[in-house]
């Protein structure tokens, strides 16, 4: 046998050799004789991130203040020309209404000397020291409709009183009718009164006066 052959025999016989090698190593594993290294593993999942929506932008105003009114400017506290006169409880006093009142210049405008029938102007709404009293009234018949028909009542008339006493004009308000309105307005142009003054001098006022008609039973 020369070298070749000698080589070709050897070389051979190495195949053989590591193939049996690995058919047994192959053999022993698939027995679980040989177990091969494990590499250790971790379970994860991929979440997706959420997004977000963009908020709109949110403006913070200043609040606006309440508006502060001014403080009303009162007038004089006192009792007022507006008065109702009601002989019905006392013929000799008057109820007067209480109110704001505005002070002004005191009525200048008299009657003249040869004109008695002359009406003052007073001032409205004027503050006066004292209001008109009543002195001495004048009664009238009793309406024979008014009486015939059972009607009584009371006539209310806003009058004008000058500054000395008298009553210049009157004019009616309200009343029951039947004759009892027209009767009210003839007896009080008869009435006398304590005139209203303002710091001890008289005056022409306005005031609204209430008679009474009662049927005597």
């Amino acid at each position: 046998m020369n070298w070749a052959e000698s080589y070709g025999v050897q070389d051979a016989r190495s195949w053989k050799i590591s193939l049996t090698v690995h058919l047994v190593f192959a053999g022993l594993i698939g027995m679980g004789l040989i177990t091969r290294p494990e590499k250790d593993t971790i379970d994860f999942e991929v979440y997706e991130q959420p997004k977000v929506a963009a908020q709109a932008a949110i403006q913070l105003s200043k609040p606006i203040p309440p508006k502060v009114r001014a403080p009303e400017k009162k007038a004089v506290f006192g009792i007022s020309r507006n008065a109702i006169l009601d002989p019905s409880t006392d013929p000799t006093s008057a109820k007067v209404k209480l109110g704001n009142t505005v002070a002004k210049t005191p009525d200048t405008i008299k009657l003249a000397a040869d004109d008695a029938d002359q009406i003052p102007i007073p001032v409205e709404e004027y503050l006066v020291s004292a209001m008109p009293v009543l002195e001495n009234e004048f009664r009238v018949p009793y309406p024979p409709e008014a009486r015939k028909a059972g009607v009584q009542g009371r006539v209310v008339m806003d009058l004008l009183i000058d500054g000395t006493g008298r009553v210049r004009t009157a004019s009616l308000v309200e009343g029951p009718g039947f004759g009892l309105n027209e009767a009210a307005i003839q007896a009080i142009r008869n009435f006398k009164f304590k005139p209203a003054t303002v710091q001890d001098k008289p005056v022409a006022v306005k005031i609204r006066y209430a008679y009474q008609f009662v049927l005597e039973r």
